[in-house]
């Protein structure tokens, strides 16, 4: 069985167990505002004991920017945004805790090229003028299930304010690359899909994306 995929549906599986089974010694909710390398967020959680909660957090971050290469203007966009099903656990009942969960992950990244007239694109060793390619289109995406595993302190069940932070990791397998382009050239299609192919491959590697965000909590 993959093993990407029983984490993901174990995680879950026992974070439901904890919230039917565990007494809960504290109500209390709370609202974590955050930013990190998911981008922007919050999180609402519920305690379920002195040693556990769970919560739900949403994610979004819009950032672009532009680069130029032999004449062609690229456009980059990043747009993160992600919603996660979380739980905490405090060990010892203080701020430090070991934080599990699953996350859809709509984070992707998007570029645009626009070549001025007369550049040209080198695409798998061959050369195109500016009008046999037209405009030049890619995007990464990545597993919309993606578990996520972490370290934290803060956010204790029974604390009212204070600050938080998270370290972890989240798994969002191989990143997937598509390349589209508006021209119509002998050979065209063909390149780009072997282009494709070569930086997907290159990019392989990028299975696991570092976590990091620091916030405030407020419980009630």
């Amino acid at each position: 069985m993959n093993k990407r995929f029983l984490v993901t549906c174990l995680v879950p599986t026992l974070i439901l167990c904890a919230a039917s089974s565990l007494a809960a010694t504290g109500d209390d909710w709370g609202v974590n505002p955050k930013a990190g390398t998911l981008g922007l967020g919050v999180e609402l959680s519920k305690s379920l004991s002195e040693k556990f909660s769970v919560g739900l957090g949403l994610n979004s971050y819009n950032y672009k920017t532009t680069d130029s290469a032999n004449g062609i203007d690229y456009d980059f966009k990043y747009e993160l945004q992600s919603a996660g099903l979380l739980a905490n656990y405090h060990p010892f009942t203080g701020a430090f805790r070991f934080t599990g969960g699953v996350l859809y992950n709509n984070n992707e990244l998007k570029l645009t090229g626009k070549p001025s007239a007369g550049s040209t694109y080198t695409i798998n060793g061959n050369t195109y003028t500016a009008s046999q390619v037209g405009t030049l289109a890619g995007k990464l995406t990545f597993d919309k299930t993606s578990p996520y595993l972490g370290l934290g302190w803060g956010n204790r069940p029974g604390s009212k304010f204070g600050l938080s932070a998270d370290l972890g990791v989240l798994y969002q397998g191989s990143p997937k690359l598509s390349l589209t382009a508006s021209g119509a050239a002998a050979g065209l299609t063909s390149d780009l899909e072997q282009e494709r192919k070569k930086a997907e491959s290159d990019l392989s590697n990028f299975k696991w994306y570092p976590v990091l965000s620091l916030g405030l909590y407020f419980r009630f």
